[in-house]
Order: structure tokens, then C-alpha cells, then sequence
């Protein structure tokens, strides 16, 4: 009997950045108890595929970050799969209408604009629930399965090995995200060369490896020249996949609302992070495991104005709009280190 006959086969579209790439992880694992074979189509430009190359949790990776490659699989893997997957990031008309091409089934939980009614009658849609973690959300496309989320679904195995120079014990440090192309997300650098610098006082042995893309170095730089604390920086130097190797070797991660702060919980590293627009609920960790994450957020009325669901419209309609980004420049480093001390004197990092 032809095994392609008896075997279930899905493709998850992976069309965003590194931390929405890692939300899927928990679908991924939901799929697989439905007793698929799952295969991860990355469309994007952020080297997404590289988080997953050393883990072994997708069957096959595809990359086809453009259209022509994008028609080419529509031809080449024409009804290959069973069921399709491509969530709200991924949904595009483009992406929609080359899923429908190559699975004979499509789960999707948003419709495009001017999708038009042949393109939507060949969907199965899936409503958005308000009040859920985003990878939760995501688990909800398998159609079945469990919704909560858990340290064991959202883990990822690492099994590469890393040739870097590192401090024996270590953080692993973000102090912007999104390659630095939504600063509206950032603390600002001030602040953390004041936070480091209180680091290095209280605690002269604390050591932290700066990570980032290229996007990044220029902040990087700015912490640097002001010889912040006891900071070794890797900024714009490592891979996707050398960045993840970097924070599976580190003690926690500290750092904002990004791809990394997503690693870090996927790796099963502590984490304590600043979030100042985007929603810690729809994103964090804390409600999963409050004693191994914390999130550090103001909590102001007009937050969290930055969310593709539920996003608080009181203020803005776009957090790049706020013109005093409130919920990061009044989170001052003096309170954000005492809030750190507490943290990593748990994880006897201090």
C-alpha cells in the first residue's frame, strides 16, 4: 500500500516574524496527536525557518519567500496535503489561493479583503476568541485538540551545536526587537545604560550577551560606547539559529515584547521582560508559569493599544501614533531593577 494513502499530511504557512513563527509550535504539536505529518512552508524575509532546522519538529521545511516560488509549489505539491493551515498573519489572498492549490482542505481564522466568493467558499473559517493567549488562538485552527496553553507544547527541542565565545554564566539580552523597525515597542537606550549600570554596582559578577539582528546594532552601539555594565555583545553578529543556540545556553532572558523573548520561553529559559503597548496576555508567558516568567507592564488605561485582537482604541488607533509612549518612559529603571532583583534572586542568578 502506497504510505502516502495512509498517512495524514499538513502545511502550516509561516508568514511573520520570529515570535509568531514560535507561537505555532503548540498547533504544530496539536496536529501531530491527530496523527499528522506536518510540513513548515516559511513565506517570510526573517530566516524563521532557521528556529526549527535543528529541532526536528516539522517533517519537511519549504522556503518560498516570493511568488514565483509560491506558484511553483502550487504545481509541484498540487493536493499533496490533506489540510492547510495559514492563520491570521499568513492569510494573505496570495497565500490563500496557493493553499487551496496544494491541500484539498484550508483552515484559516481571517478573511482577506475583496477575498471574493470563490476564494472564501473553499475556506474553513475559524473565529478569533478575545481573551486567549495568541498561541492558544492558533491551536484552535487544528479544529480539535487542546487550547490551553503548557510548557510542554510550546517547548522546542535544540540539538545544534554552538561555536561561540561565551561568559560561562549568563543572560541573554534584547534591548530592542522587531529588528528595530517598531521602536514603539522599545525602552528607551537612557534607560537601560542606567539599568545595566546598577547591575554592575550590585552585582559586579552578573554578566549579560547583547543578541539582535542587524537592525539593531546601531542601539547596540549607543550602549556600548557609554560602556554600560557587563555586556558582551553579539549584536548583528549571530544567525537565527545561532541566537537561539546563544539563549539555550543562558541562565534567562531579559528584554521586550519580541522573537527572542518567544525563544527563551520555547527553550525553557526564565524570562523577564518590559511590555508597553502590546498585550502581555495575548503574548506572555506569566499566566503559564508565573514563578518562570515575568512580565513587567504598567498596566495605563489605553493599554495595550498594539494587538491584532482586542486592541484598546481609546487613545490611538496605531501605537506608533502616541506621541508619549507613557507605558515605557514612565517604567523607570530604578523600579525596573528592583523588580529584577527580586526575579533573578529566585533563579539564584544574584
Amino acid at each position: 500500500m502506497n504510505p502516502s494513502t495512509t498517512i495524514k499530511k499538513a502545511v502550516i504557512f509561516v508568514s511573520a516574524g520570529l515570535g509568531d513563527a514560535l507561537l505555532l509550535v503548540p498547533l504544530v504539536k496539536t496536529l501531530r496527536l491527530q496523527g499528522y505529518e506536518i510540513t513548515g512552508l516559511f513565506t517570510s524575509s526573517f530566516h524563521c525557518n532557521e528556529l526549527f532546522e535543528k529541532s526536528g519538529i516539522f517533517d519537511r521545511i519549504l522556503v518560498a519567500n516570493g511568488k514565483a516560488k509560491l506558484a511553483l509549489l502550487a504545481i509541484t505539491e498540487y493536493k499533496y496535503y490533506q489540510l492547510a493551515i495559514v492563520n491570521y498573519f499568513a492569510s494573505s489572498r496570495t497565500h490563500l489561493l496557493v493553499a487551496q492549490k496544494m491541500a484539498t482542505m484550508v483552515h484559516t481564522n481571517r478573511i482577506p479583503e475583496k477575498a471574493g466568493k470563490k476564494l472564501v467558499s473553499g475556506l474553513v473559517y475559524f473565529e478569533p476568541r478575545k481573551g486567549i493567549h495568541d498561541a492558544e488562538q492558533n491551536m484552535l485552527l487544528a479544529g480539535k485538540g487542546p487550547v490551553k496553553l503548557t510548557e510542554d507544547l510550546i517547548h522546542l527541542d535544540y540539538n545544534g551545536t554552538l561555536s561561540l565565545t561565551l561568559p560561562e554564566t549568563f543572560i541573554a539580552l534584547q534591548i530592542s526587537t522587531g529588528s528595530n523597525l517598531v521602536g514603539y515597542k522599545n525602552w528607551p537606550i537612557s534607560y537601560w545604560i542606567d539599568f545595566l549600570n546598577k547591575c554592575a554596582v550590585q552585582y559586579p559578577a552578573l554578566r549579560f550577551v547583547l543578541l539582535g539582528d542587524s537592525g539593531e546594532k546601531a542601539l547596540a552601539g549607543e550602549l556600548l560606547r557609554a560602556n554600560a555594565g557587563n555586556v558582551y555583545s553579539l549584536s548583528g553578529q549571530t544567525t537565527v539559529g545561532q541566537a537561539l543556540g546563544v539563549i539555550a545556553q543562558s541562565k534567562m532572558f531579559l528584554g521586550l515584547d519580541g522573537g527572542l523573548m518567544h525563544a527563551a520561553a520555547a527553550l525553557g529559559r526564565p524570562s523577564f521582560s518590559l511590555w508597553g503597548p502590546s498585550n502581555p496576555l495575548l503574548y506572555g508567558y506569566q499566566n503559564m508559569n508565573p514563578e518562570k516568567h515575568r512580565v513587567l507592564s504598567l498596566g495605563l488605561s489605553c493599554s495595550p493599544c498594539s494587538a491584532w485582537i482586542g486592541s484598546n482604541t481609546s487613545r490611538f488607533s496605531k501605537p506608533e501614533q502616541c506621541p508619549d509612549l507613557k507605558c515605557l518612559n514612565d517604567l523607570i529603571p530604578a523600579c525596573v531593577f528592583q523588580e529584577f532583583s527580586t526575579f533573578a534572586k529566585k533563579h539564584a542568578l544574584v
